[in-house]
């Protein structure tokens, strides 16, 4: 078993010691599950989920067009697509 500490500050902000963030692969905007059992406490960093991961747990006020949201993701690879074949010639 390994120890590292870090500090908190006034405001409840943990500092995580750089070793550590690159041990786990942490980045800024990470989210942490904090786990209490018997006076214990582990911390886990919750991973980052693909959208197909999300489905489901999107909602939203308004109907959400698919057929639309379709077009505008093929219109947005076509244009990907061809500013790439512009810069190779």
């Amino acid at each position: 078993m390994e120890l590292v500490s870090g500090k908190m500050t006034s405001k409840g902000q943990i500092t995580i010691p750089k070793e550590l963030r690159e041990k786990l692969g942490l980045s800024e905007g990470d989210q942490f599950r904090f786990l209490i059992e018997n006076d214990e406490v582990r911390i886990e960093p919750v991973k980052k989920k693909l959208l197909s991961q999300a489905i489901g747990r999107i909602t939203s006020k308004e109907e959400i067009n698919l057929e639309k949201m379709r077009e505008a993701a093929h219109e947005e690879a076509s244009k990907h697509i061809l500013s790439e074949g512009l810069e190779h010639e």
